[in-house]
């Protein structure tokens, strides 16, 4: 499975936390911490299309990654 366009809602929905998964990926995993809290304290859209394209970055920085895959697939199914 490829890493998602950005555009896909469910990235939003994984920042904003609407959506939680046990992710694998310890990189993504801590981002994806960081990034939630400041999303949750400013909610803006520009806030959370930030947060988006950062948590994409790192998935498609590390496509090749096992952990990373095994997230992807997880989240996107």
């Amino acid at each position: 499975m490829g890493v998602p366009p950005k555009n896909n809602s469910r990235w939003a929905e994984i920042v904003t936390g609407k959506k939680t998964y046990t992710l694998k990926f310890l990189a993504a995993k801590i981002l994806l911490g960081r990034l939630m809290r400041s999303v949750q304290a400013d909610g803006s859209p520009d806030s959370v299309s930030k947060a988006v394209s950062e948590l994409h970055a790192i998935y498609t920085k590390n496509a090749d990654n096992a952990s990373a895959k095994e997230d992807l697939q997880t989240m996107f199914g």
